[in-house]
């Protein structure tokens, strides 16, 4: 695994001002419009649903169909499957990168590396600390929306401090769940205790053969109860570099359905 250096110097985001955008009169930067992109964090509500591989395969397609950058990210973590689907790695995890901001040091290149077809991504290895600087997560992921046209983020199950944060900072939050009996009681359970989030929800089932399947008027219920989206995902094996076209071309139809509600 490589990791490529990034074209931003100190922070996700930080673009060179023309010098056509400053004011005459005082040199100040001519007042502009932000425009932000998405931010979706895939979000599991249960382990084993999917999530890394969902979230790889639609900044995936994204970048094939999108002119703006795309970024794929996690906050850092024991598995360190992101990087693993990517084949590619960083040195530092977003929380990491949270915590040299929280101590104002400035976090020079290699923020991200570049994967195939020009996706970016930001994730490590496997690591087992648990940074804490929400504020600074949440600035990074400001930067990293102004930055590109869509930013991902592989949330895993929440367990970690840096997951919640960047769910609550989600424009969208597709939750992941297997369409199975067990997968349908287990999800239900967590959507009741999780926090209500800001941005629009959609509820991403996805099919294991290896189970008995739900019903989907179970899968109906819990999408309109939460006024989500409701997205059917085939079954779809682990990724690694002989099956990543034909996971694509599988999660074709989903995918797409997710990139659509995002332009929403």
């Amino acid at each position: 695994m490589t990791a490529a250096t990034a074209q931003v110097p100190t922070r996700i985001g930080s673009v060179p001002v023309p010098d056509h955008a400053f004011n005459r009169a005082n040199r100040s930067p001519a007042a502009t419009p932000v425009r932000l992109g998405p931010l979706l964090a895939v979000c599991g509500l249960a382990g084993g649903a999917g999530v890394t591989t969902l979230s790889y395969l639609v900044a995936l397609a994204a970048v094939r169909q999108w002119t703006d950058p795309v970024l794929v990210a996690d906050t850092g973590g024991p598995s360190g499957g992101l990087a693993a689907c990517a084949g590619v790695e960083v040195p530092r995890s977003l929380g990491e990168l949270a915590e040299q901001v929280a101590a104002g040091v400035p976090l020079g290149g290699g923020l991200y590396a570049t994967a195939r077809e020009g996706l970016r991504v930001l994730a490590t290895g496997p690591e087992f600390s648990s940074p804490r600087a929400d504020d600074q997560v949440r600035e990074l992921l400001a930067d990293a929306r102004e930055a590109h046209g869509l930013t991902v983020i592989d949330c895993g199950t929440l367990a970690r401090e840096a997951d919640q944060t960047a769910a609550a900072a989600a424009t969208h939050i597709a939750w992941v769940l297997t369409a199975t009996t067990y997968g349908v009681a287990r999800g239900r359970r967590v959507l009741e205790a999780a926090p209500r989030m800001a941005g629009r929800e959609l509820i991403v089932a996805r099919n294991d053969v290896r189970q008995p399947s739900a019903p989907l008027r179970q899968l109906r219920r819990i999408a309109a109860e939460r006024r989500a989206l409701l997205v059917l995902v085939p079954h779809v094996t682990g990724l690694d570099a002989g099956r990543l076209d034909g996971c694509s071309e599988a999660a074709q139809i989903p995918v797409q359905a997710i990139l659509g509600a995002l332009r929403r």
